[in-house]
């Protein structure tokens, strides 16, 4: 570890901001770091250390920027906390794979996703993976909105050795698997098949018969990056989500590439990016804005209401959430793709408990939560997810038995699921019993019993 000649005052600040003690702090990156299935030491001399200006090990800087950015709910980098040596002691891993960023030319996406592809399944605890960045994002849209819109391409010809189709196939069995069991038992899978077989088919065609590999190919890279976002891979995620709108973008596909949009839009609200996060709804908007699928529109809409939610915008969040119900009651299936066929309005009501979860308005949580579980046949990921959204909601209302019951519930019904966004539900759910209700005896059983929720190493 290096040291510069003074306190590291942006650090300081950032760690005054989160209300966290230096001991809470350390372990909370212990935490981090075991959830990773990785090993760390540090202890509350450690972070006095770091106050003093010493520098922290580049995976160590990693852990804090999670943890900070996690209690302080916005997105921050190594960079922003002052940690020089995790940006200059990394720099062979970090050129490995580019900055994000959205290409100009369309076959530097694939080969970019074969580079994040490969770092993905050899050295996927890498910094550059991990962390999402929110500083690309005004690049990405303009670029998209205004970038040079390709002419349509050719359609593959029959006889092609190139089958789209079965790519299609493969990722939504792959699909089906995750949405079951969660992003990290696919994970592997789904980055061997992508390598190793579809990417290399973008050599075996000319510039002008790709538009439907491209189509398939964004399909799957798309799945790629739900699983990395899974995973806790922000940053491998982001480039699979910004890699895959370039190729839907050159095959004109605007459903597609709305969807890619509002998937950023998703992953940077979860990570506290929340102006971003909106900006990205809405370019979404823009994206299906000549297409008439109002079912693909009315979640588009919900994604802007979560963001708006996060912002405290409880006028704005409802109106994007009137919007969507009023897109959604125009839907015609006909004349959407297959992938949009899951936002239904029990989807769309477990939106709306998302939104009034972080608005704090508890009944409304409950009333919303309820509908979008109503259904026997709701998956039981969904329930799971849902259940902790109304359990917050009923903390947030005074109702701690009621709270505890539905939480206890929910954790016991994931099961298997392998997901860092499962593990993050539970444990904001519990921090937040634990700290309106210190010394409950239910609180703390409830926190055993999630132990072995939360020691679930999801990052393989």
């Amino acid at each position: 570890m290096g040291r510069s000649n003074a306190p590291n005052s942006a650090f300081g600040r950032a760690l005054d901001a989160s209300g966290m003690s230096r001991k809470g702090l350390a372990r909370r990156i212990r935490d981090l770091a075991a959830e990773r299935g990785e090993q760390n030491s540090a202890d509350h001399v450690s972070v006095k250390r770091w106050l003093d200006g010493v520098q922290p090990r580049p995976e160590t800087s990693i852990l804090i920027v999670a943890a900070l950015s996690e209690r302080l709910g916005r997105a921050l980098t190594v960079a922003a906390l002052g940690f020089t040596a995790a940006v200059e002691g990394d720099t062979r891993q970090r050129n490995a794979v580019a900055a994000v960023s959205y290409p100009l030319d369309v076959l530097e996406s694939s080969r970019s996703l074969s580079l994040v592809a490969t770092r993905d399944l050899d050295t996927p605890h890498a910094g550059d993976l991990l962390e999402w960045d929110a500083g690309s994002v005004p690049l990405i849209v303009s670029r998209y909105l205004f970038g040079h819109t390709p002419a349509p391409a050719e359609e593959s010809l029959s006889g092609s050795p190139i089958n789209a189709d079965a790519i299609r196939r493969t990722t939504a069995q792959l699909m089906d698997l995750d949405f079951q069991l969660g992003g990290g038992h696919t994970r592997k899978l789904l980055l061997f098949y992508f390598r190793d077989q579809v990417l290399p088919l973008f050599d075996a065609l000319p510039p002008r018969r790709r538009s439907d590999l491209f189509v398939a190919t964004a399909e799957l890279a798309q799945m790629l990056g739900w699983s990395a976002y899974d995973a806790g891979r922000h940053g491998a995620a982001q480039r699979y989500f910004v890699h895959s709108l370039r190729l839907a973008k050159e095959a004109g596909d605007d459903l597609l590439a709305a969807r890619l949009l509002a998937n950023l839009s998703h992953q940077a609200n979860y990570l506290g990016s929340f102006h971003n996060a909106v900006e990205l709804a809405r370019a979404a908007q823009h994206a299906a804005a000549r297409c008439n699928a109002g079912r693909t529109t009315a979640m588009l809409h919900a994604m802007e209401a979560r963001a708006l939610a996060s912002l405290d915008d409880g006028a704005g969040c409802a109106a994007a959430l009137h919007r969507a119900e009023q897109s959604l009651d125009r839907a015609v299936d006909a004349s959407e793709p297959g992938w949009i066929s899951y936002f239904t309005p029990e989807e769309l009501a477990g939106e709306a408990a998302h939104c009034f979860r972080d608005l704090r308005r508890p009944a409304e949580t409950g009333h919303f939560g309820a509908l979008a579980i109503a259904a026997a046949n709701t998956p039981p990921r969904t329930r799971a997810f849902i259940s902790l959204v109304t359990a917050a909601g009923s903390l947030e209302g005074g109702h701690l038995e009621e709270a505890l019951t539905t939480a206890r519930h929910a954790i016991e019904l994931a099961g298997p699921l392998q997901s860092s966004r499962y593990q993050r539900y539970v444990r904001d759910f519990l921090r937040s019993a634990t700290r309106a209700h210190p010394r409950s005896l239910l609180v703390s059983e409830l926190v055993a019993l999630s132990a072995a929720v939360l020691d679930t190493d999801v990052s393989s």
